[in-house]
């Protein structure tokens, strides 16, 4: 996503979902290519965002204002994990530049509406999956963490497949032998 946003040094970018489990990678990228970011959540993820240097904003009712305000000079660049109205609604009022603006999740307004997107399964998005898979892999550990919302043993991947459909944690399940 960074890399279709032409994310760089001197950046503001707007991170819509910055707690989730790919929202917090972004975070972490945009800031690794030396851009601020503001990452919109849940309240009760607020702190999650900050621990990971980003100026936390909570989502709802006033989000463009609370957005403006934590950048008064502007905003770059949106990437959106959330793919929510709110979200893609407060990205095309802040974000001047729609080629500035990917999303992973709303792709029928990013088609309507001239933003981007990746992913979606298209040929496209699975070759630009390839060719960052490298370049992350460098990157585990020392720029970017994953949070873990738990491990289930692979005898119980369909225990923890069915409490990914109840809830939505912050964070990746992990199978293990």
């Amino acid at each position: 996503m960074a890399e279709l946003a032409s994310i760089g040094e001197g950046d503001c970018v707007l991170v819509h979902g910055a707690s989730g489990a790919v929202g917090s990678q972004v975070v972490q990228l945009a800031l690794h290519r030396g851009a601020q970011v503001i990452g919109t959540a849940n309240p009760r993820n607020l702190e999650a965002v900050r621990a990971l240097g980003a100026v936390a904003v909570a989502y709802g009712d006033g989000l463009l204002d609370r957005v403006r305000t934590a950048a008064p000079d502007g905003v770059d660049a949106a990437l959106d994990t959330a793919g929510t109205d709110e979200a893609i609604d407060v990205s095309l009022a802040v974000v001047q530049d729609r080629t500035r603006i990917v999303t992973i999740t709303a792709f029928g307004r990013a088609a309507d509406e001239g933003f981007r997107s990746a992913g979606g399964g298209n040929n496209e998005s699975a070759a630009r999956r390839k060719e960052a898979r490298m370049p992350l892999l460098e990157l585990a550990g020392s720029v970017i963490t994953v949070t873990l919302a738990g491990t289930f043993p692979l005898a119980e991947a369909a225990t923890a497949h069915r409490e990914l459909q109840t809830h939505h944690p912050r964070g990746k399940y992990v199978l293990v032998p």
